[in-house]
């Protein structure tokens, strides 16, 4: 059914159903596949000024949010970004539309095939499938197709990775985490795979109903049941000369920042994935008279395709940056208190210089997150630090294995003059115990958790974590 007016969720929103927060309403424009046009940049930019804060965020699913919202102003802001063709009206078509694509497929030589076809006939057939509006709203589907700024790193319930194989392009069918980790279903081509995802999706509905604590996603009905049962009928089990995404290199053969893709894109990032409509309505400004887009991408950045490099001044006034090791990148944090009202911290103003402090361990490919409270909300899948407030102050943990974590200090003060010294103890550390062929993130994972926090305490407390 049609909704009449917008409804407010209190979880996964949408422009259709926006989300209570601590500074008023939030709306997320979902990922748009294949990017943004100057005048949907620019409608964006103009209702996050005239209905919000004017403040946006980029999230890890290529999604675009924008804050503060008030309650009298829904629907004319959700009007203009649905006349943008940036929103469905009705809250259950919007809910289970969680497509993101490999940005740049269309321009990228290297990748096996331009996979936005595919995204956008999917995202058309799953908001069409009645059943499938029983779908739990956290769960996503990825459609990639590796080349120079692959996804494989980027989690997600439903993997749909094009590879170039023996006999063509082929489609690995996985479920779960990332693209080394998946468990892989099966093959297929090209022209069936909307239809193998729809059915893997309607399979994952089956299994929860009946269920008195049903899984929640997709990886813990494979836990749960095994991967057979989600397999549908005609997938391919082997793929002739062998698994052809697994064979890829490891990671993204181009940063994705500044001037990549051989010229054809700028990347920029910004810290916390946080920017103002300003700097958004000066990228449509510099996109439009070149007809470029604005690619949205789950590392929290834009890429700015069909249009020249963005001057340096222009950056610094939008708080862009472009420098891959720059380590104000290898710190997250949620919104903390100043924008939700579960959090108990200032998260980003605690850590917003905190990467110098950690210096050593974010560049050896560590990463921090901050978190207000215990949700975690908004934590990247290569977060290897995590502080957790609680009742105002922090809990520091350690990822030990894949969603295992262990507590290693407790009740650390926030502001950046208590955050900043526990970084720099573990860096210190991590740099004192790295051995032969072994990163420092890799020497804290091995370090004992009661032994660790001795050893951090013994520093911060002779101020020797310099």
């Amino acid at each position: 059914m049609i909704a009449d007016r917008p409804r407010v969720r209190q979880a996964c929103p949408g422009v259709a159903a926006p989300m209570s927060t601590g500074d008023g309403l939030l709306m997320r424009v979902r990922h748009p596949i294949g990017g943004l046009d100057a005048e949907q940049a620019q409608t964006i930019a103009e209702v996050a000024r005239r209905f919000g804060s004017g403040a946006l965020e980029l999230t890890s699913r290529g999604n675009l949010q924008l804050r503060g919202l008030d309650t009298a102003d829904l629907e004319p802001a959700r009007a203009e970004l649905e006349n943008a063709g940036l929103a469905d009206r009705d809250p259950a078509m919007e809910a289970v539309r969680n497509v993101l694509v490999a940005p740049v497929t269309d321009i990228d030589p290297e990748a096996a095939m331009d996979v936005q076809p595919v995204a956008r006939a999917l995202a058309r057939a799953l908001v069409q499938n009645p059943r499938l509006r029983a779908l739990p709203p956290k769960v996503g589907v990825l459609v990639e197709a590796g080349g120079d700024l692959p996804l494989d790193g980027v989690a997600a319930d439903l993997r749909l990775e094009a590879c170039a194989g023996l006999g063509g392009v082929w489609f690995r069918v996985a479920v779960g985490a990332s693209s080394r980790t998946a468990t892989v279903l099966g093959w297929t081509r090209p022209e069936k795979v909307v239809d193998v995802a729809l059915a893997v999706l309607e399979r994952f509905v089956e299994l929860r109903e009946g269920e008195v604590d049903p899984p929640g996603r997709v990886a813990g009905a494979v836990a749960r049941f095994g991967p057979n049962v989600l397999t549908p009928p005609g997938l391919e089990r082997v793929l002739p000369g062998g698994d052809w995404v697994a064979a890829r290199m490891p990671g993204c053969a181009d940063a994705g920042m500044g001037t990549c893709l051989n010229g054809r894109a700028f990347g920029i990032a910004f810290p916390f994935g946080a920017l103002r409509a300003e700097a958004l309505q000066g990228m449509a400004e510099h996109i439009r008279p070149h007809d470029g887009r604005l690619r949205l991408t789950p590392w929290r950045s834009l890429l700015l395709t069909g249009a020249t490099p963005v001057e340096s001044d222009r950056l610094a006034e939008w708080d862009g940056v472009t420098d891959p090791g720059n380590p104000r990148l290898a710190v997250s944090a949620c919104i903390g208190q100043a924008g939700c009202s579960a959090g108990s911290t200032p998260t980003r103003a605690d850590v917003e210089t905190a990467g110098a402090s950690a210096r050593g361990l974010l560049v050896d490919g560590g990463h921090v997150h901050v978190s207000g409270c215990d949700k975690h909300c908004g934590r990247p899948a290569n977060a290897q630090v995590l502080l957790t407030a609680r009742e105002g102050r922090y809990d520091l943990s350690l990822q030990r294995a894949p969603a295992q974590w262990e507590t290693v200090l407790t009740g650390l003060g926030p502001g950046p003059g208590q955050v900043e010294p526990v970084l720099a103890a573990l860096d210190t550390l991590a740099r004192e115990e790295r051995g032969a062929n072994e990163s420092r993130v890799e020497a804290l994972q091995r370090l004992e958790a009661t032994a660790l926090a001795r050893r951090m305490n013994a520093k911060m407390n002779n101020g020797d974590s310099a």
